[in-house]
């Protein structure tokens, strides 16, 4: 093997690498971002059937880990949303609707975003590592015949 040949073999193994990481950082955002969707839909989902509520009726609420309470809704027309780190406001239940339809549209074009980024990844390690195949088999095919030689 040429120092040529080793110094390609080594820049595509080093490339298939850091494609490999690419591809693992993409799985772990988009699992986080598809986490984020389904917290958000049911958050919409509880918001819904609150605004078909009246003022002091019952409802179950779900609090997580399939666990609900018995609640007593004391103002169904107004929700509390967290809008940052510990900062939260005020709302009336249809404006928190609209908050979140818009959040999970924008989590939507995140998640297609990414997904198309990784796709792209699995294409290039996947080119990556028949290029590779391809050098080492020329590579030991040139050695198999110096040696016949």
């Amino acid at each position: 093997m040429t120092d040529e040949q080793q110094q390609l073999l080594q820049r595509i193994y080093a490339q298939q690498q850091l494609t490999e990481q690419n591809i693992g950082l993409y799985q772990q955002q988009l699992e986080l971002i598809q986490a984020l969707i389904r917290s958000y839909q049911s958050g919409l989902m509880i918001l819904e059937e609150i605004e078909n509520k009246k003022e002091g009726e019952e409802m179950l609420m779900e609090v997580g880990g399939k666990i609900q309470v018995q609640a007593k809704l004391v103002n169904p027309k107004k929700v509390i949303r967290g809008i940052g780190r510990n900062v939260k406001i005020e709302q009336s239940t249809a404006d928190a609707r609209k908050a979140l339809e818009e959040q999970l549209e924008n989590f939507g074009k995140q998640y297609d975003v990414l997904r198309q980024e990784y796709e792209k990844n699995l294409v290039q390690a996947q080119a990556l590592s028949n290029q590779f195949e391809q050098i080492a088999a020329q590579i030991q095919g040139a050695m198999g015949k110096s040696e016949e030689e």
